[in-house]
């Protein structure tokens, strides 16, 4: 029998109360299972763009940030990493394709790099994901053929503001800033949704 949706705020609270020994691998993924996200919830938080997925900032602490990322038809994020952080995703609409990818090769001196695709899965509103410690570079992806609109909640620890990107056909990679596209329901002003 699975677990009655929770609102967002709710949800937020009852992932502050886990102890700090509690916040890491396997812990967390059992909380979103334990913990479905009721969407209606969601409605403040969702900006959709046609121009890219968003990134909008429900909840922040020292230990971790709480992200409702929107994604467009068959919008999908770089080849990217956490900076080390620990991340874990659900989806409460839609559903999204994630990547993995294997780092065969890096040259810090020369910004190159060498990737291979390896496990994929989809993350739905009954399968949340963890990424991979050992494989922390992936992309995540609402493939066209799924011909809806997705949100995932994305929980990051501790919260990162950069990430590395990787170019799997030229063999590059460069380090970007990460921005919200909002913040607690308001619009940044730089943002434009189009």
């Amino acid at each position: 029998m699975s677990a009655a949706p929770c609102l967002i705020d709710d949800f937020c609270r009852a992932l502050s109360a886990l102890p700090e020994s509690r916040f890491g691998p396997s812990h967390v993924l059992d909380f979103l299972r334990a913990h479905p996200i009721a969407s209606a919830s969601l409605s403040p938080y969702l900006f959709f763009s046609r121009g890219h997925y968003t990134r909008n900032l429900i909840f922040k602490c020292d230990l971790f940030e709480v992200l409702a990322l929107c994604w467009e038809v068959g919008q999908a994020s770089n080849i990217h990493n956490h900076r080390g952080q620990l991340c874990w995703m659900a989806v409460p609409i839609g559903k999204l394709k994630n990547q993995n990818f294997r780092l065969l090769e890096s040259d810090e001196a020369k910004r190159t790099c060498k990737l291979e695709k390896s496990e994929s899965c989809l993350i739905t509103p009954d399968s949340p994901l963890e990424v991979d410690r050992s494989e922390p570079i992936h992309q995540v992806t609402n493939l066209p053929e799924f011909n809806e609109r997705a949100v995932s909640i994305h929980i990051y620890s501790r919260p990162f503001d950069s990430c590395r990107i990787y170019d799997a056909v030229r063999g590059a990679f460069q380090d970007i800033p990460l921005h919200y596209s909002s913040e607690y329901g308001v619009l940044s002003p730089e943002e434009k949704l189009v």
